[in-house]
């Protein structure tokens, strides 16, 4: 009997002869050796012996140094799905990789929480691979910066970890919290706080939080700190963009919004009165840096070819419309306390 929703399956189909019938394959013989192999080689605390000789190094020439690659930290649990499971119920992480033995231990695993990558596995006892409770304790601590230090830390405390340091605003400028999960694995939390919390935090604790304090020199490279992005229709941007993103857009001045919950602090503007002259077209982007002196940034424009454009005074602080020796704009920006 032939299938009419088939194409394969009509007398006239040139290739229906050649069909075959769909059968359940078994694994070739050796796989599951062949990828235990691959994992215990993966998870070697040594290197694999090696038969090739040892290449000669002369002293005379200079050597090439190895191309840099990324540290990926390696983590041994005992209960490597279970870990999985509560790495992405707490903080967010994605799975992308799971090589499960036919014992049932977790090989290798890969996950992701925002741009860092973790590789874990069960223990392996045999292999000389165990994880921190059956060692009596780690030496390592991982640090993760996170949108929310409270949020996290309340969550992972409530999902089982052991609180070893509550949040707290630290005077180096961030807010702080220490915990450690259920498989032994120690994080300390953390999350950057305003220029007017550090200060507070210095003044009653120390650049440390212990009453230590220590000096910083030089300055740290400036970064963007606010994007504006200029629509000639505020209306639909603020509806188009509030559906793509679920962004909650709050009303700002000059008709235009911040975002309220991105951790990256931006939002939509119109174009401005100088649109022509400075914009390319109506959705160009003004990128705010944020930099700690507005007239030292200022200067430094002016030395180096630039132009300052206009000064502004806002409720989030100061701000220096520039623009570079190429007539690139940009602006500088002084956040206010609280911003």
């Amino acid at each position: 009997m032939t299938d009419p929703h088939d194409p394969l399956d009509h007398g006239e189909a040139p290739f229906a002869a050649l069909r075959l019938p769909a059968t359940p394959l078994a694994p070739r013989p050796g796989f599951a050796d062949e990828l235990r192999r691959r994992l215990e080689a993966r998870l070697s605390p040594t290197p694999p012996p090696t038969t090739q000789e040892a290449p000669t190094v002369s002293t005379t020439e200079p050597l090439t140094a190895p191309a840099p690659s990324p540290l990926v930290p390696y983590l041994s649990v005992a209960g490597a799905a279970e870990a999985l499971d509560w790495y992405r119920d707490v903080f967010g992480a994605i799975e992308t990789t799971r090589f499960v033995g036919d014992d049932g231990r977790v090989g290798h695993a890969e996950i992701a929480i925002g741009t860092a990558r973790l590789y874990l596995a069960d223990e392996f006892p045999e292999m000389g691979v165990t994880g921190p409770i059956t060692q009596g304790g780690t030496t390592v601590a991982l640090h993760l910066e996170v949108a929310e230090v409270d949020h996290t830390y309340e969550r992972a405390v409530a999902a089982g970890a052991t609180a070893l340091r509550p949040p707290a605003d630290q005077g180096h400028g961030n807010r702080n919290a220490t915990i450690t999960d259920p498989f032994g694995h120690r994080w300390m939390l953390s999350q950057p706080i305003d220029a007017a919390r550090t200060e507070v935090a210095l003044e009653e604790k120390g650049a440390g939080g212990d009453g230590s304090d220590w000096t910083v020199s030089g300055r740290q490279p400036v970064e963007p700190g606010y994007l504006v992005l200029h629509t000639a229709d505020l209306s639909r941007a603020r509806a188009f963009f509030s559906a793509l993103f679920d962004w909650e857009i709050e009303t700002g001045g000059a008709g235009g919004g911040h975002v309220g919950n991105t951790r990256f602090p931006l939002g939509i503007a119109p174009p401005g009165d100088d649109s022509a002259e400075r914009l390319d077209s109506a959705s160009a982007t003004t990128v705010y840096f944020r930099v700690d002196d507005l007239d030292l940034y200022a200067q430094r424009v002016v030395d180096l070819g630039g132009q300052v454009l206009a000064r502004n005074a806002y409720d989030s602080g100061g701000n220096v419309e520039c623009a570079d020796d190429q007539g690139y704009r940009f602006d500088l920006w002084l956040p206010a306390p609280g911003y």
